[in-house]
C-alpha cells in the first residue's frame, strides 16, 4: 500500500508522493513483505534517509548502515532493532543465542581506514572501562568486545527501562523527589570517583539525565554510554592541553567548552543533572549556579528547610570557578551521605578551625588538601584550591 508518512522524518507524505520534501527520503520499490519491515535510517547525520532493510549502504550517500533486525552478528548474537544511532554508529537490542539473553550491541560504523583506527582506540578504552568497574552495580556488564577487520563490536548487558530525560518529558516536566536524586547522586560519585582515581585521571564529560536508565522497579539506576570518556594526560602540560570538545549545553562547565575538562568538570555535570532531576527545569550551566545562589539568599526562599543543603551542594558545584567547587566526587558523596553541606575544615596540626577548601592553614600554613600536579613554571607542587603557585607565583588555574 502507499505510505501516509515518511518512515524517515514521519512527516505526512501527501498522496502518491515518491519523495519527502522535509528529509529527502526516495521511496523505492518493495515488495509488501519488505516494506513492512523496519526501514534502515542512514547514520551520515547530513543525510538521515530511511532505506530498505535490505540494503547495506545508504542509496542517497552510500554511507554504511546499520544492521537489519534478523541480522545475525558473530555468528551468535540476533539483532532484534535498532535503538539508537549517531555518528558513532549504532546500537541494537540483540539475543545472544547462545546465553538465551537479550544483550545491547554498540556497533562501530565507519568505512574510513584512518578514522576507523582512531575510534576504535577510544572505543576499546570505553569497554576497558566499564571492565573496571564491574563491581559497581550501577555499571552495566561487558560481555564482549570483538574487533575483526573494519567491525567492531561491543556487547553489553541490556538495560531496559527509560532514561531520566525521557520520563520527565513524558510526566510533562515533573521532578523527581529530592531523597531519591540523593540516593541516585551517591551510586553516581561511586562510579566518577572510581574513573578519577585512575592514572591519569579518566574524566566523563557527558553526565546528565539521558545517560541514567531508570529500571522498571522505579528506584534503580543504570548509567549507560562511556563513549566520551577520556583520560586527561600525566603531566600538567597534557592536562591542560586543549582536547576534543564534547560537552553538552547547559550541563558543561566553562573549563570543559573550552576543551580542558578535568575532574571537577563531572561535579559541575553531576550537579547540573542533580538541578535538573529536582526542578523539571533545564540547567543552563553557571547561570543556573548564579541563579540559586541569589535565590537562597531571599529572606523568603521558596525552597523547603529540609531540602535547603542540597539546593546549596548544587549551586557550590555549578560554579564558574573550578576552585569553588568540591574537589573530588568523595567529599561530594560525603555531604550526601551526612545529608549536609562542609563548611568548615580543622587542621590536624594546630585544630584551627579553616574554610572548607582552604588549601592552606591560615595559622600554622599546614597542607589541607590534596597535592596539584607540579606547577608548569617551576615543577614544585601545590595544594588544591590554590589559584597561583606559592613558590613562583605562576597562575594555576
Amino acid at each position: 500500500g502507499t505510505a501516509t508518512q515518511c518512515p524517515a522524518c514521519h512527516k505526512t507524505l501527501p498522496p502518491g508522493a515518491t519523495a519527502c520534501l522535509d528529509c529527502g527520503w526516495v521511496r523505492v520499490e518493495l515488495d509488501s513483505a519488505e516494506f513492512d519491515a523496519q526501514p534502515i535510517i542512514c547514520t551520515n547525520p547530513a543525510c538521515g534517509v530511511a532505506n530498505p532493510p535490505t540494503e547495506r549502504y545508504c542509496q542517497r550517500c552510500s554511507t554504511m548502515l546499520p544492521s537489519a533486525p534478523g541480522t545475525m552478528l558473530l555468528g551468535r548474537y540476533q539483532v532484534e532493532k535498532l535503538l539508537a544511532r549517531g555518528g558513532f554508529g549504532a546500537v541494537y537490542l540483540a539475543r545472544d543465542t547462545r546465553a538465551n539473553r537479550p544483550v545491547a550491541i554498540k556497533d562501530m560504523i565507519c568505512e574510513d581506514a584512518e578514522e576507523f583506527n582512531t575510534r576504535l582506540t577510544f572505543f576499546r578504552r570505553e569497554a576497558e572501562i566499564l571492565r573496571s568497574m564491574a563491581g559497581l552495580a550501577i555499571v552495566p556488564q561487558v560481555y564482549d568486545f570483538v574487533h575483526e577487520g573494519q567491525n567492531a563490536l561491543l556487547v553489553m548487558e541490556y538495560i531496559p527501562g527509560k532514561n531520566l530525560l525521557e520520563i520527565m518529558e513524558e510526566n510533562g516536566g515533573r521532578a523527581f523527589p529530592v531523597d531519591l536524586v540523593v540516593e541516585w547522586g551517591k551510586q553516581i560519585c561511586d562510579v566518577l570517583e572510581h574513573m578519577h582515581s585512575q592514572s591519569p585521571p579518566i574524566v566523563h564529560r557527558d553526565v546528565k539525565p539521558d545517560n541514567i536508565m531508570r529500571l522498571d522497579d522505579g528506584k534503580t539506576i543504570k548509567m549507560i554510554d562511556f563513549g566520551t570518556a577520556r583520560d586527561i594526560g600525566r603531566s600538567y602540560k597534557t592536562r591542560l592541553a586543549a582536547k576534543t570538545r564534547v560537552f553538552t549545553e547547559g550541563y558543561a562547565a566553562a573549563e570543559q567548552i573550552i576543551g580542558k575538562p578535568e575532574a571537577r568538570s563531572d561535579l559541575f555535570s553531576l550537579a547540573a543533572t542533580f538541578y535538573h532531576l529536582v526542578t523539571g527545569k533545564p540547567p543552563e550551566g553557571f547561570y543556573t549556579g548564579r541563579e540559586l545562589e541569589a535565590l537562597l539568599k531571599e529572606p523568603n526562599c521558596r525552597i523547603p528547610a529540609r531540602d535547603r543543603w542540597f539546593y546549596e551542594l548544587i549551586q557550590i558545584n555549578l560554579s564558574e570557578d573550578v576552585n569553588d567547587r568540591y574537589f573530588s566526587a568523595r567529599q561530594l558523596k560525603a555531604d550526601l551521605e551526612r545529608r549536609q553541606v562542609t563548611r568548615e575544615v580543622i587542621c590536624p596540626a594546630c585544630r584551627h578551625v579553616n574554610p572548607v577548601r582552604s588549601p592552606y592553614c591560615s595559622k600554622c600554613a599546614k597542607p589541607l588538601t590534596d597535592p596539584t600536579p607540579p606547577c608548569q613554571h617551576c615543577g614544585k607542587v601545590n595544594r588544591m584550591g590554590s589559584r597561583f603557585c606559592i613558590h613562583c607565583g605562576n597562575r594555576i588555574r
